[in-house]
């Protein structure tokens, strides 16, 4: 986490970092609940900033959750395709059996 000097800020930063572990350990509800806080979090703190942002804390925070969501992206390809090599496995078994039937 980032040190930013604002409680809200760091928050946000705290937010992402716990969506991290919860994505690495894969609890998708915990992950959930995490990212909806935080998206609250984070428009009531653009709500609040009156123009007055802190330009390099607001980059850091961009570039946290770009590689959050590229490791999220990353994941989810890595599980479609086991579910697709599980489905092609699934119907070579099918079509073993049905070959072996028709033996």
């Amino acid at each position: 986490m980032t040190a930013t000097h604002d409680p809200a800020l760091d928050a946000l930063y705290a937010d992402l970092e716990a969506l991290r572990v919860a994505v690495e350990e894969e609890e998708h509800d915990l992950a959930a609940r995490i990212l909806d806080n935080h998206d609250r979090r984070l428009r009531h703190y653009v709500d609040g900033i009156n123009g007055q942002s802190p330009v390099a804390s607001l980059q850091g925070l961009l570039k946290l959750q770009q590689t959050l969501m590229a490791d999220m992206l990353t994941r989810r390809d890595i599980a479609g395709a086991r579910l697709r090599a599980g489905r092609q496995s699934v119907r070579a078994a099918n079509a073993y059996h049905l070959a072996e039937s028709l033996a």
